[in-house]
């Protein structure tokens, strides 16, 4: 899919019509949001709407980002604070980032189809090895 040049009315109405909630607006940047999902896009240089970074998953009014521990992925909270996932969670993150990129007409990857990609990603098994 070609990505097109909108205007921030057109992209807060097309969010609002496929049943996003859409706040923000000042300047060049908002928030959808669904399925308890969050996501920050903004307006890039070449003139594109694009997603600024990963999406999160709200947990207890929190927004959280996605890591990967190898054994178990977690929500990390902004102040450090780490719970695992639900199964549910994490298809609903998944689900919210395909609707998001299907909206802004972006690529959908091979491996962010299969929702394999974290905002951060420790394997705490590499610490200590003589090679590492």
């Amino acid at each position: 899919m070609a990505k097109e040049k909108t205007t921030l009315a057109d992209i807060r109405k097309k969010f609002e019509q496929a049943g996003f909630t859409v706040t923000g607006g000042s300047g060049n940047t908002i928030e959808v949001k669904k399925y308890n999902c969050v996501h920050r896009i903004g307006l890039s240089s070449s003139g594109f709407w694009e997603p600024l970074e990963p999406p999160h998953f709200t947990v207890h009014g929190v927004p959280c980002e996605l890591e990967d521990h190898g054994y178990q992925k977690f929500w990390l909270s902004p102040d450090g604070k780490r719970s695992p996932i639900k199964l549910q969670d994490l298809r609903d993150l998944q689900r919210f980032d395909q609707e998001v990129r299907y909206q802004l007409k972006l690529k959908s990857l091979y491996n962010e189809s299969l929702g394999s990609t974290s905002a951060r990603t420790v394997y705490d098994r590499v610490e200590g090895r003589p090679d590492a």
